[in-house]
Formats: C-alpha cells, structure tokens, sequence
C-alpha cells in the first residue's frame, strides 16, 4: 500500500508538472520543411510561426540578387520570418552582422567560438565552407541569419535551434561548393 501511495504521488507530480508532451498547434496551414529550396525541418520552424493562420506563403526577396538570398513566411499577409544568407568579407563578425538586423540585440547571447550570435528575435550565424581555401567565394565567407518579426513568438532557444540547422543545410548545399 505504501508504494502505490508513492507511485500515486510521482505520477500526480509529474503531471502537475507538465511533464507530458506539449500539444502539436493546429493551423490552417502547413508549415514548410524549406525555406527557398534550403531544406529546414518544420518542428524548427513551427515555434517561430504564428499559433494561428489561415494561409502560409514562402516569398524570395530580391530574386535578381546575387550571392545573397533572403526568403520571408508570410501568414495571412504578414511576414512573420526572414532567413537570410549572404558572403562577406573573411573576418567579419557575426555581432557585426546582427547590429544591422533590428531583431537581434547586440550579441544578447554569443557562442563560446565566436561563429554566431543570436538573441529572441533573430541571429548571426557563420556557416562552415569547406574547404575553405578552396571555396569558390576566395576571400569571402557565408552567413546566414534568423529574423522574427512576430514579437508573440520570441524564443532566444529556438531562434538558435533554426539558425544551427538552417546554416547546416547551407554548408551541404551547392552555394558552398566550388565552381
């Protein structure tokens, strides 16, 4: 008797915690598993996106540009979320990069290598050419960033999560190889 009036307990604690799986949000829409033919994962994406929704659109921002690509999702007309690559110079930093993204608050979190930064609403983030020397870009490397424009769906760890996976998609893609 005593140990069920344990396990009672545990149980009841545990779920009082919320320990059980969070609830899938349901939307109208489908949430994309690419961002302008960069594959991302959706369950990435999801926690950026609005909770509700009726139609989900993923624009490319000047298509004509090149070495850069930017592509927005918009909901219902609203652009809710902007990735972003682009080469720069070799050396330049990724805090320097997110000062000019009205998203990111300078460096509010910075990784330990200094390879990116990123804070509730957005991030920096250099991707891994290799080889470098031999990348066809010579004195440039590539970056990628995260904006969230819906101030409702900030989370500094899932910015991070999107940001991690989008600039590891780019490093396999053909932008990083030499040609």
């Amino acid at each position: 008797m005593k140990y069920a009036k344990t396990v009672a307990a545990v149980v009841l604690a545990l779920l009082a915690s919320g320990c059980a799986q969070p609830k899938e949000e349901k939307r109208a829409f489908q949430v994309p598993d690419s961002l302008c033919g960069t594959p991302v994962a959706p369950e990435l994406l999801s926690p950026l996106l609005p909770a509700g929704g009726d139609k989900l659109e993923v624009k490319r921002r000047h298509p004509g540009m090149k070495g850069a690509l930017s592509c927005d999702i918009v909901v219902d007309g609203t652009t809710d979320l902007g990735v972003d690559w682009e080469w720069r110079e070799i050396g330049t930093s990724p805090g320097r990069i997110a000062r000019e993204n009205p998203y990111v608050k300078h460096d509010t979190y910075a990784s330990e290598d200094g390879r990116s930064v990123h804070a509730e609403r957005g991030g920096v983030i250099r991707v891994d050419c290799e080889p470098v020397a031999e990348h066809r870009k010579g004195e440039m490397e590539l970056f990628a960033s995260v904006m969230v424009s819906n101030e409702g769906r900030s989370d500094a760890d899932a910015v991070k999560n999107l940001l991690t996976a989008y600039a590891k998609a780019l490093s396999t893609s053909s932008e990083c190889e030499r040609k």
